[in-house]
């Protein structure tokens, strides 16, 4: 269940300023209030694979972003760049992980997808497992 070596879809962030890999919390392993049990809106233990917003859901859900914007399926809303967010939250992070996008999932989890910028679709090469 849990692969070290894979690329993970997802970093989430812990209000210490530790991210932790998506097979980590998806999977049970970490978050105690899912009892050691995968979350429901998992893809094998991981966070399922971002897609792009297409109108219908944009209506229904303005929080999480513009048509065309790529997000994973199971957040609920988009916080903006992770720099925005820890300059008022006064969290660091590295500054790599600056400019991504920032989500807030069904679970109540924050995390960000590597390859997912602020502004920018998810690159080819650069997609996520």
């Amino acid at each position: 269940m849990h692969k070290m070596g894979k690329k993970p879809r997802a970093l989430f962030l812990l209000p210490e300023g530790i991210f932790l890999r998506d097979d980590l919390i998806c999977s049970g392993i970490f978050p105690s209030h899912l009892d050691g049990k995968p979350c429901p809106f998992a893809d094998g233990g991981k966070m399922p694979k971002p897609q792009p917003l297409d109108e219908a859901k944009v209506s229904m859900h303005p929080k999480l972003g513009r048509v065309g914007d790529v997000a994973p399926p199971c957040v609920v809303e988009q916080l903006g760049p992770l720099r925005e967010w820890r300059r008022r939250e006064g969290v660091r992070y590295p500054s790599d992980l600056s400019p991504l996008r920032l989500y807030k999932c069904r679970q109540m989890f924050l995390l960000v997808v590597p390859g997912l910028a602020q502004g920018h679709h998810i690159q080819k090469e650069s997609s996520p497992n």
